[in-house]
Parts: C-alpha cells; sequence; structure tokens
C-alpha cells in the first residue's frame, strides 16, 4: 500500500492534491472500495508507472453520494490538469453521469470511461464491452454460435453483454439478483436468444454442445462464488469454457476450474487491452508518449 498513491475520499481532497502536483496531468479513478478491495486494486500500481507526469488518482465515493459527484464532474470540467476519469463499480452509468451527457451526440449505453478532447471537452466512452470481446476472439475463440452463461450483469457485465449480443451467439443467459428482464428483452432478436433468471440453474444447461461461463460478479465486488463453482464441478471434462473477469493473473476459481477440465482465464488479459486503449487516449491529450503494448501487459502482469 505504501508504493501506491494515497486515496482521496472527498472533491477537497482531490482539489488539495491537485494544486499540491501542479506540474502533472490526472486521470481520476472513480470507485468504491473497502479497505482489502484498495489493497487489491492493480491499476493503482501500473498506471502510475507510464510517467512521473502522469498520476492515476483513486477517489472513493461511496454508492448513491450525488453531490459528490457532481463536485468530481464539475473539478474535472473546470481543471485542465485533469485529462480522464476511469470510473468502475458502483459508478459506471451513474445517475450524475447519464444527466452529465443528457444532449451528447451518440452517448454509449454504459459509460466507464471519460476523455478529455483536444477542445477540453468531456466525452463519454465504453470500453469495457468491446475490448473483452476483442480479447476473447483474439486469443480464446469465436462467441457465434455458442451458448454465453454471463454471471453478474451491473457494471461491466451489461457493457460485455451488450457487445456479445451483437457477436451472434446462439443464446445468451443473464444472471443477476437485481431484475435484468428489460435488458434481456432489448438484446433478444430472432437471431439470439436472451434469457434473464435472478440465481444460476444447472440443471437448464445440460446437452449444450458448446457453452461459454463469464463470472463478472466477482469483479464488481461479490464474494460468493460458489453458485458458479457448482456449475463448473458439475460440468467437469468437457473442455467448455470459463473465465472470471477478475483482474489478477492467478484466481483460485480458476485454478480450480482447470482442474476440472475447463479451458479457463482470468480478466488479466481483457484488463490489459481495455486500459491500454484508454492509455493511449489519454496519453494523446496529456502530450506523453505511451509504452508498447508488450511492455505495458508487463506492467500489468507483475502488478496483478
Amino acid at each position: 500500500m505504501s508504493k501506491k498513491i494515497s486515496i482521496c475520499y472527498a472533491p477537497k481532497e482531490v482539489e488539495i492534491f491537485l494544486a499540491q502536483h501542479k506540474d502533472a496531468k490526472f486521470v481520476l479513478y472513480l470507485a468504491h472500495k473497502d479497505s482489502d478491495g484498495w489493497r487489491k486494486s492493480t491499476s493503482r500500481v501500473y498506471m502510475n508507472q507510464i510517467s512521473p507526469h502522469l498520476i492515476y488518482l483513486p477517489v472513493d465515493i461511496e454508492r448513491n453520494d450525488l453531490e459528490s459527484l457532481r463536485q468530481v464532474y464539475k473539478i474535472s470540467q473546470e481543471n485542465n490538469q485533469i485529462v480522464a476519469i476511469n470510473q468502475t463499480q458502483p459508478h459506471k452509468s451513474n445517475p450524475v453521469v447519464q444527466e452529465l451527457f443528457r444532449y451528447f451526440p451518440n452517448v454509449p449505453a454504459n459509460i466507464d470511461s471519460i476523455i478529455k478532447n483536444q477542445n477540453g471537452e468531456l466525452v463519454p466512452f465504453n470500453l469495457n464491452g468491446p475490448a473483452f470481446v476483442d480479447w476473447f476472439a483474439d486469443e480464446v475463440t469465436s462467441i457465434a454460435g455458442k451458448t454465453i452463461v454471463l454471471v453478474g450483469v451491473g457494471g461491466a457485465g451489461e457493457s460485455i453483454a451488450r457487445e456479445m449480443a451483437r457477436n451472434h451467439p446462439l443464446e445468451l443467459l443473464l444472471i443477476d439478483s437485481v431484475d435484468k428482464r428489460l435488458l434481456a428483452e432489448e438484446l433478444s432478436s430472432k437471431d439470439i436468444r436472451v434469457e434473464y433468471a435472478s440465481k444460476l440453474s444447472i440443471s437448464s444447461l445440460a446437452d449444450k454442445s458448446s457453452l461459454i461461463v463469464i463470472n463478472a460478479a466477482g469483479k464488481e465486488g461479490t464474494s460468493d462464488d460458489s453458485a458458479v463453482v457448482s456449475l463448473l464441478s458439475s460440468y467437469a471434462n468437457k473442455q467448455y469454457i470459463f473465465v472470471d473477469l477478475r483482474p489478477q493473473l492467478i484466481l483460485p476459481i480458476v485454478e480450480q476450474a482447470k482442474k476440472l477440465g475447463w479451458k479457463a482465464y482470468t480478466g488479466y488479459g481483457m484488463n490489459a487491452r481495455n486500459d491500454y486503449v484508454f492509455l493511449c487516449k489519454v496519453t494523446k491529450i496529456a502530450t506523453i508518449e505511451p509504452p508498447s503494448f508488450e511492455s505495458f501487459r508487463e506492467m500489468v502482469a507483475k502488478a496483478s
């Protein structure tokens, strides 16, 4: 923890930190984590290794603290030291950012990144979904014609669901304790069946010729993996595919899946690709030379 940039817990602390580092450009990382979550946060390490003139500043704001969010966005709009915002749960597509970009043309349905353009205006982006699908297609397999189970459909999960639906899976099953029936209806078409369930049903997945299970719940802070572990055990040795989106290089649940005969991956590859796309946009505005993707992947790996 002592090697990581300190966390700001209020908009005023952000202003003080900016004033103390007048010569630096900033990316704000909006999140809400407990002490263990911040300890495990990998981006606090590698994003602060890019340049001494670029600071990736974690800002902890509690869920539904809309006034603090308004203040942070206002500071970001008015202070030219801030070049971008990376926001994770519970702040992706929050009500304040939706209001902020209400009249923005072609605003993405899911906003996980905000980056200033050459005119100093904040521009919203959805990077999570495309980064996952691009990584999956390049390093794992095609999504087309597969049965996909997505566990956890908040934040990154919803963005990934939308992007996967565009890539012609056979069926997409959305699992979340929060009702996602409207999203399932939105993504359904004559070519793809999208269903929602509040709990994972193992028996409904019997006799699938191909199955991809994506656990996004852990990335969003859910700690109970028991239902996913039961699924992994029930369909052992079928060479199905499992991805847990948490960014660490090694995860116990992924290692367990491999022992059970699954082709299993952590979210490290998607995370590195996502953050490199974000970084290249940021360094262009900050007029800083980005590292090569290979060098950046090494930084991410060492921090993971």
